[in-house]
């Protein structure tokens, strides 16, 4: 079976340019012509399958396979920018400084085509045709009201578009953050966004307007971008229109106000649409795509994940179900799952645009849902659950107080190329939650976060790391140097002098080390510190750090005795 990623979008915007890609489907098409007779020829060395292309682009009912589509990336000694092109959709698209697209654009729009059911994939023969609304689309003649209806069905059988339009229902433009943090499954990895008041905060540590629309553009979670995709789209049907919206948050007594120039709001159009999302004897609704693929991203048993949450919503689809029943539902195909997971995917099928009734605790999908089924070489097996998963579904259960959101950092903790999401996250679990006062620093000769609370203050250093985290010397040498600095507190020694961001009440501090595990002599570099520094502190992995926060959280535990964890030169374990 291919590995596919339908049901999410990314850096596909243009609907002309999806257009383009559903048009070369239509035999004979002015696009289809173009590329059989033009652009192939020209733009697609034989190495990479003119001919072949041209054949499939020339048959009566056109079948291609999706790596023909979609081309073969970047081939050594080349960089993206300079690729030769190697795909059909590549070639059918213009690139900013080329005649065509990279592969990576072009599957973003094959994806987009197959999640709103403009394109049929077939996962036996990993190829792409057209579906019979596709067809109309590319027989439609541009800007016409057959064409508008059309789209107004592709768009609205696509749960993420629905979810989008209900959370700018009450007029209130929102940002993107605002959207992305509303947006995906709860507390899990391809469902970050980054808490809006840090963006407000570095716009105003920034006068530049060219590094200030950089950081609008580039600082964003997955979350975020794909609202931010999908109010592009909306944009250009006259759904929502792109506005301006100002902002305050405090962060650490700071007041910071700015503009946000990444805000939507909907429109007249917009309001009348969602009546289609809802239903009435007027507007009847519109059955929504939901392809198995789109119940998991990144997460390390996304295909677990994906086959029980498509067997949960099969038993929601046929009536209301309680908790206890769908326990004993899932339990019944082999998957073994507590109330409180159950809980966190219902809550999960809301944010990702399904309706979900509730009625005396019992819960019920609401959408007509076609698209969806478990792959054929998938369905007679029984994947097994991970260690990992079934480590975060026990904490997942423990957690009565804290946002199950957090559960995240679990995910976060062992990606190497997460650092970023981490310190933010933890930080948001830390000051958000748990009212720290403090932030995520996280830039160049700053600690990552500098949280205090009374006369306490704690400087962390976050480390995702797939296999554990050692504490290196050098990294060790790093804290030193920022326990120096607090103690000095001299400008000339470092002059963005990143310790004002604790209170004037705060005496005594110590550090933390935080990772998703930790491994090999990590104490003995604790202890290093210490005798270097005088300051004790401790290593803390993930899943205590979130039952540390639950111990507060629900008043079991005092904030001097959290510091008190602190204070151990050593590994803290809450469960000890």
């Amino acid at each position: 079976m291919a590995e596919r990623t339908f049901g999410w979008v990314q850096e596909a915007y243009k609907i002309s340019s999806l257009k383009r890609v559903i048009k070369l489907f239509l035999p004979d098409s002015d696009v289809n012509r173009e590329l059989r007779l033009d652009k192939i020829p020209r733009l697609i060395a034989e190495e990479y399958g003119r001919e072949a292309f041209i054949k499939e682009l020339s048959e009566e009912r056109i079948h291609i396979p999706y790596q023909h589509l979609k081309g073969k990336g970047t081939p050594k000694g080349y960089t993206r920018s300079n690729a030769p092109c190697s795909g059909i959709v590549q070639a059918a698209l213009p690139g900013q400084r080329k005649e065509y697209q990279s592969d990576w654009p072009a599957d973003s729009f094959l994806r987009w085509g197959v999640s709103i059911g403009l394109l049929h994939y077939d996962r036996q023969s990993d190829e792409c045709s057209l579906s019979a609304l596709g067809e109309q689309y590319a027989n439609s003649e541009d800007g016409s009201s057959e064409e508008e209806d059309i789209l107004k069905n592709a768009f609205l059988s696509y749960p993420p578009v629905c979810r989008i339009l209900l959370l700018l229902e009450k007029k209130e433009p929102l940002t993107k953050f605002e959207m992305g943090e509303k947006l995906g499954f709860i507390g899990e990895a391809g469902f970050t966004s980054i808490p809006q008041h840090l963006i407000l905060q570095g716009l105003a540590e920034m006068d530049d307007t060219k590094e200030r629309n950089k950081l609008l553009s580039d600082t964003e979670g997955t979350s975020d971008k794909y609202a931010r995709t999908i109010c592009s789209w909306l944009k250009q049907l006259g759904w929502v229109t792109q506005v301006n919206k100002t902002m305050t948050a405090v962060i650490a007594g700071e007041t910071y106000t700015d503009t946000i120039a990444q805000a939507y709001q909907i429109t007249l159009k917009g309001l009348k649409i969602i009546k289609h999302i809802k239903g009435t004897s007027k507007f009847s609704k519109i059955p929504k795509r939901v392809m198995w693929d789109m119940l998991a991203t990144k997460a390390i048993d996304r295909d677990y994940l994906r086959n029980r949450r498509t067997h949960l919503l099969n038993a929601l689809l046929a009536d209301f179900r309680s908790l206890e029943y769908l326990k004993k539902y899932l339990a019944e195909r082999g998957i073994t799952e507590t109330e409180s997971t159950i809980e966190d995917d219902i809550s999960s099928f809301g944010n990702i645009g399904l309706s979900v009734a509730v009625k005396q605790n019992c819960y019920r999908v609401t959408d007509t849902i076609v698209g969806l089924e478990i792959p054929s070489e998938l369905q007679k097996q029984n994947i097994a659950k991970s260690d990992f998963s079934i480590l975060k579904d026990t904490v997942r259960r423990k957690l009565q107080y804290v946002n199950h959101k957090y559960l995240l950092l679990i995910d976060l903790g062992f990606d190497s190329d997460a650092n970023r999401d981490y310190e933010i996250q933890t930080a948001e679990l830390l000051t958000a939650e748990l009212h720290f006062k403090g932030a995520r620093l996280g830039d160049t000769r700053k600690p990552d976060v500098c949280v205090y609370y009374g006369n306490h203050g704690l400087i962390m250093d976050n480390k995702a790391y797939s296999k554990g985290y050692s504490l290196p010397m050098n990294q060790a040498d790093e804290m030193v140097r920022y326990i120096d600095e607090n103690k000095t507190r001299q400008s000339s020694i470092n002059p963005n002098q990143w310790w004002k961001i604790f209170g004037d009440t705060v005496s005594h501090f110590n550090f933390a080390f935080v990772s998703g595990e930790f491994t090999g002599g990590f104490k003995d570099r604790l202890n290093n510190i210490y005798e270097r520094t005088g300051v004790r502190g401790a290593a803390i992995n993930t899943v205590n750090l979130l039952l540390l926060a639950e111990e507060l959280k629900s008043g079991r535990m005092t904030y001097p005795m959290c510091f008190s964890y602190f204070d151990r030169n050593g590994e803290i374990n809450i469960s000890e």
